[in-house]
């Protein structure tokens, strides 16, 4: 398969706008509905794990189910879970576990004791939950627009460009599916400052 980079891009955008949406639309509708999108993005995720191992043959369809593996696990705890108050890993409190998590991950990586399937699972769930939180702390405990936000989208932003050069320049699969995620990550990371600065309508404002 040629352009397995864009490819990434725009399976990972599908799932992350289709997630996203989900949540917001159904908690709006009614708490029976939220409760459903919840255990839907748990099966969700236990299913795209399994499948992870099952296609482990294949490069990159492995990968693609970790990153989305990833992803669900995220819709469900960092999102689902935490909006019903069982959790709050979003608290900048919980910054030593997501550190802690964060070098783990790394190591067992650099040793190559972790599969690349799996590195992209938590290695993406750890990315959404690190940016996530700096945005919650920004938004929540100084304002969406306080100065700092500014300069972080703007890093974001730069950080985005560059990843998708790396992607377009990358020779192998799995460095580019990785910088496709990460160039990902970091454009989202972008949309949802604008969302914060009300330059633009977001999904919360339906």
């Amino acid at each position: 398969m040629k352009n397995k980079g864009l490819v990434t891009f725009l399976i990972t955008l599908a799932a992350f706008g289709a997630t996203y949406m989900l949540l917001v639309f159904t908690s709006r509708w009614s708490n029976a509905a939220y409760t459903a999108a919840g255990i839907l993005l748990a099966g969700a995720a236990i299913f795209s794990f399994v499948m992870a191992e099952v296609r482990r043959k294949n490069e990159f369809a492995s990968n693609t189910w970790g990153i989305l593996s990833g992803l669900f696990i995220w819709g469900f705890v960092g999102e689902y879970l935490e909006a019903i108050g069982w959790v709050e890993i979003a608290h900048h409190h919980f910054l030593p576990v997501l550190l802690l998590a964060g070098f783990f991950l790394i190591f067992l990586i650099t040793r190559r004791q972790l599969a690349d399937r799996f590195a992209f699972a938590f290695g993406h769930l750890l990315a959404i939950w690190g940016l996530h939180m700096w945005m919650i702390y920004q938004f929540e405990h100084l304002s969406p627009t306080h100065w700092t936000t500014y300069p972080s989208a703007a890093i974001a932003g730069v950080g985005a460009i560059i990843s998708f050069i790396l992607m377009t320049r990358a020779k192998k699969t799995t460095p580019k599916m990785a910088w496709a995620v990460a160039g990902l990550l970091l454009a989202w990371s972008v949309l949802e400052y604008v969302w914060g600065w009300r330059i633009i309508p977001g999904p919360y404002s339906i």
